[in-house]
């Protein structure tokens, strides 16, 4: 009779037991949901550094919560401009150089009320990239610049368009890259210029530079191709009385109505700059090899005898770089 009572007891202690953990009320993940912080989204924007009149997207993101269920807001000069569920990103035109853009974006997460609040200011600039090559030969009162040959050295400078640059009051860092590898030695705070060798086996140089204050109120990008040009020799006449007629480069064909001419060359755009010792002149008359005159880019023509022609080669060749060779012929009337 005692072992009856106590079975029906612990019955009833289980079925209470059960009850009460039906009884337990429920909670949703939402009313658990830990509160997204403001430092969880990110705003990213493409390109990262606009130019004047450039199309832009503003992208928002997070690892925390799902900004495609979220409440967003887009709103400049306190005008909403986009709002929905999603609404993840805008697009938009920037203006004129240095012209601020506003955006105050408003984020409510899906299962929260709680809001949070972003804003990004853009401000398209500009930064421009000059070059020259460094090495490159030209002659005296020539109107162009040395054009970049393979091997040579070229130099890139950055030119910021910002009223604090041209003051000469800011601070601006550089990061250059060339073929879109940064280069290290050559970036840094104030580095604005980037010398560097011209690969032989490249027809053209991608450089990029970057360039942000240091106050972090101005960014500029700019990417260029520099092209690989090849060096020439122009034929010039010089006077014993005038000098070089650099205004008178010799074409393939002259005639010639001194008893004596003498002809200059000049290496157009060939690497000579601290190289002149490793220029060797090869000439030749007729297709005979003539040995090389005191002034290596110098030869006088006498003839023996009028009529006919004279054809003069000449191979101008760097002995220290490969493919620094160049080459060029010229017909005398005599």
């Amino acid at each position: 009779m005692n072992k009856v009572k106590l079975v029906k007891i612990k019955i009833i202690l289980l079925g209470l037991f059960i009850l009460g953990i039906t009884n337990i009320p429920y909670v949703s993940f939402a009313e658990t949901q830990i509160e997204v912080q403001e430092g969880e989204i990110n705003v990213e924007t493409s390109p990262n550094n606009p130019q004047p009149y450039q199309d832009v997207t503003i992208t928002l993101s997070s690892y925390a919560t799902d900004l495609n269920k979220a409440i967003i807001t887009w709103k400049t000069s306190a005008v909403t401009v986009l709002s929905g569920i999603g609404k993840t990103s805008y697009s938009f035109k920037t203006g004129k150089s240095g012209s601020v853009n506003v955006f105050d974006i408003t984020i409510t997460p899906v299962g929260t009320m709680n809001t949070i609040n972003k804003q990004i200011a853009i401000v398209p600039s500009e930064i421009e990239i000059l070059w020259e090559s460094v090495d490159g030969y030209v002659p005296p009162f020539y109107k162009g610049k040395a054009l970049p040959t393979s091997g040579g050295f070229i130099r890139a400078v950055a030119i910021p368009n910002t009223s604090t640059i041209k003051s000469g009051s800011g601070s601006i860092t550089y990061e250059w890259k060339n073929a879109g590898d940064v280069v290290q030695n050559a970036s840094g705070y104030n580095k604005n210029s980037y010398e560097f060798k011209n690969s032989m086996f490249n027809d053209v140089n991608e450089i990029t530079v970057i360039a942000s204050s240091v106050g972090s109120s101005y960014g500029a990008e700019n990417t260029i191709e520099i092209p690989i040009y090849k060096p020439k020799i122009v034929f010039y006449k010089k006077s014993p009385t005038e000098g070089i007629l650099y205004s008178n480069a010799l074409n393939k064909e002259v005639v010639m109505q001194e008893d004596e001419m003498t002809i200059v060359a000049l290496p157009y755009f060939l690497p000579t700059k601290g190289n002149e010792s490793n220029l060797s002149y090869g000439w030749k008359i007729n297709g005979k090899n003539i040995e090389t005159p005191t002034k290596k880019e110098e030869l006088t023509v006498r003839p023996t005898s009028r009529g006919g022609y004279a054809t003069v080669d000449l191979v101008i060749e760097n002995l220290g770089e490969l493919f620094q060779k160049i080459s060029n012929q010229l017909k005398i009337n005599l």
